[in-house]
């Protein structure tokens, strides 16, 4: 016997059906995408994850300057800024959570602690240069011994430690330090002291192998050896390198203004551009785009502005040395 054709309806049923899984297939992923953008916008109403620098406590510090402030006053503005982003991120609703125990929601945050990662590394290899060179007259002086303690025992300490002592805790003695010098430089008890080439050293320290160079490297390894887990640690690390570096950089750009005049007034704005492209950057999903992908390649944009504000800050030193 012949075997039976599918009567219509039957096959009307499976055309039916393959119509429903394309159309799922179709909206499966802008209903995914609706999805994760509630919860990033639920998210960052309780945390932020874009830092413009309007955000920042330092503008408002620069505030209280009066028109032609004394050295003095302009040492203790420039450390204070230096240990805000610090601060501002121990005193964020959900604190320091590189350090949270694995049992807390917290840990799982991982955008978040690997910025609080890059914020403590960019504290530390500040407050070493502002420490040994700009808090002393000649190489040869003591360093101050509040900046000292802060620099060699309190932000040395690792980021992950919960108790006995907790990083937070030591952060905060060593933010309490810095403030302890600030105020010593109004009582005459503390030293601060600028010249042009100590800011030519400065952005030179900035740009050398130790600071600028260590995200840069996790910026640029080629994409076939960075697993993809790790894209986004990454970049939030680098965002975190940046916004400490910013707030340091804005105020010493205020301070001094004769950067400005002397290295470029264009190179300064536009290193002060990338930083905020870098401190405002929050992808909604970090994607990784192989060579010519159609796909963004959220890594290599981030370096792409990390390259271009790193040139620009050399463009500056090169004119100051001259």
């Amino acid at each position: 016997m012949e075997p039976t054709p599918p009567s219509p309806a039957a096959g009307h049923r499976i055309l039916r059906w393959l119509v429903k899984l394309l159309l799922a297939l179709i909206l499966i992923w802008p209903l995914t995408l609706g999805v994760v953008y509630l919860v990033n916008e639920a998210y960052t109403t309780l945390d932020p994850t874009r830092f413009p620098f309007s955000s920042s406590r330092v503008p408002r510090l620069l505030e209280t300057l009066p028109p032609e402030p004394a050295e003095p006053q302009k040492g203790a503005v420039l450390a204070l800024a230096l240990v805000n982003r610090l601060e501002e991120e121990l005193d964020s609703r959900l604190g320091w959570s590189v350090n949270d125990l694995w049992i807390s929601p917290t840990r799982w945050l991982d955008n978040r602690a690997n910025r609080q990662r890059g914020v403590i590394f960019s504290t530390r290899m500040l407050i070493n240069f502002f420490a040994t060179h700009l808090a002393k007259y000649g190489t040869v002086d003591a360093e101050n011994e509040w900046l000292k303690e802060a620099r060699e025992k309190r932000f040395a300490f690792t980021e992950d430690s919960w108790w006995l002592p907790s990083s937070e805790s030591e952060y905060r003695k060593g933010i309490e330090l810095v403030r302890r010098y600030a105020n010593g430089l109004k009582e005459e008890k503390s030293v601060y002291n600028v010249r042009t080439d100590d800011v030519y050293n400065l952005l030179v320290y900035i740009l050398g192998a130790q600071f600028l160079d260590q995200p840069l490297g996790l910026l640029v390894q080629p994409t076939e050896q960075v697993p993809y887990r790790e894209l986004d640690d990454r970049i939030y690390y680098t965002q975190g390198v940046v916004l400490v570096l910013r707030d340091f950089l804005s105020a010493f750009a205020h301070l001094y203004p004769w950067i400005g005049e002397k290295g470029g007034a264009e190179n300064l704005k536009i290193a002060f551009q990338e930083m905020e492209r870098i401190c405002t950057f929050d992808p909604l999903v970090v994607l990784r785009g192989r060579h010519d992908s159609i796909m963004a390649d959220h890594r290599g944009k981030m370096a792409s502005y990390l390259i271009s504000m790193r040139e620009r800050l050399n463009d500056i030193a090169q004119s100051i040395r001259r």
